[in-house]
Parts: C-alpha cells; structure tokens; sequence
C-alpha cells in the first residue's frame, strides 16, 4: 500500500488523465480484507467501523482521491496487523498456561497406583503427585508433606508448606516430597480452569471503547448519507 501510495503521488503510471489505475487496483486488492467484512456486517445488519471505511474509500475513489484512499486502506490494514499481534499474544498466553497442567495422574485405586488420562480422575480419587511433578486437580492434602510452587495460582513468591488437610491448586508445583491429594474439582471447574476461561474470554471479547467506536460509526454514516441526500 506504501508503494502504491508512492506511485500514485508521483504519478509514476497513469495512461488515463482522471483515473488512476494503480490507485483503483492497490485500493481494490489491499482493501479486500475490510470491504468483506463489510458485506458480511450488512448481512448481519450491524454497522460497524469497517463497513463506514468500505463508504468512505468508494467515495474517495469516486471522486478521484486516489491518494487518500491509498493512504486510509493502509492505516486500516497496519491497524488489522496489530490486533493480529495483539490476539497472537492472547493465545500464547493460553497455551502457555495450559502447560501447567499434567496431561495424565497417577491415581491409587484399589489399592493400586495407575496412570492414567487427567480427563478420567473422578472426585473423591487420591492423586499421587512426585516431587517435580504438576498437580492436576484441585483438592486436599491426605498424605505426606511437601512444599508447593503456587505463585500461578495466588501469586505467593515462596513455596508453601503442604501436609494433610491444607488445599492445593491445579496447575502448582510439588517440589520437596510426595504428595497423596484427594480430587475435588476438576478440568475446568479447577481455580487454574477459572483463569484459563477468564483469560479466553478476554481473547474474544470486544473492549468497549470499540464497541463505542463501532456505533459511532453508524450514526456517524447515517448523518452523512442523510446530508448527502
């Protein structure tokens, strides 16, 4: 869009006098991405900040802006590119928590320890967590006595003592000794759950400043086609 832009002020191509056909094409092509979204927002019957930029880049190429539609359709791609970014970040973020958590337990039942999918520990289960190991399941201390990296969960910078009877998290780390936990919340009733969830919705909602921007936008266009008419 820069180049374009460039090419346009300099009138570097131009074999019509009053048309600019760099202008039209990088408009058409570097703006695909915003003038979609704008069909698919007057199929939802939503107006929104991209369906009154798809307006104004066709008004300004209908009264030969080329420049400035050139100029407008890059700062909106440079905006999309950031809240690509920002998104990504989002993401990371969960996947980076869900790491935390143990993709299997070693459970004792009957009076057997087995290994076996974290999806398939029940309430009630004693969980068996090694020194080093994550804990998968939020519940309370019936054996043994170790200390607990726990700082993902209350933001603790020390460990803390464990032994029976205390709570722990899913997500924390054992780190001294051997830990029998008896399972009373699971997945994503857990408290890590909690957070993951929190921070998923986060990811996919929408601030309300844009929100605010978005019907802004919409009177903003209504007032300009009324005049216009």
């Amino acid at each position: 869009m820069a180049a374009a832009a460039a090419a346009v002020w300099f009138r570097v191509w131009e074999p019509f006098p009053r048309v600019s056909i760099i202008g039209i094409a990088a408009t058409l092509i570097g703006g695909y991405p915003i003038f979609k979204e704008a069909v698919e927002n007057i199929f939802d019957r939503k107006m929104t900040m991209e369906l009154s930029m798809t307006i104004a880049l066709l008004a300004a190429l209908g009264i030969g802006e080329f420049f400035t539609a050139l100029v407008i359709t890059g700062f909106v791609l440079a905006a999309e590119v950031l809240e690509g970014l920002t998104v990504g970040r989002g993401r990371r973020a969960i996947r980076d928590l869900l790491d935390f958590l143990p993709h299997t337990a070693l459970v004792r039942r009957d009076g057997q320890e087995t290994s076996i999918p974290v999806t398939q520990v029940r309430p009630g289960d004693t969980v068996i967590v090694k020194p080093g190991g994550h804990i998968p399941v939020d519940g309370r201390v019936v054996g043994g006595r170790s200390f607990v990296e726990q700082a993902a969960i209350t933001g603790e910078a020390m460990p803390v003592d464990k032994e029976p009877g205390d709570f722990v998290y899913a997500g924390t780390i054992n780190q001294s000794g051997a830990l029998e936990v008896e399972a009373q919340k699971l997945g994503r009733d857990t408290s890590f759950g909690k957070i993951i969830e929190a921070v998923e919705r986060a990811e996919k909602s929408r601030a309300p400043i844009q929100r605010t921007a978005d019907r802004l936008a919409g009177y903003l266009v209504y007032f300009a086609l009324g005049l216009h008419c």
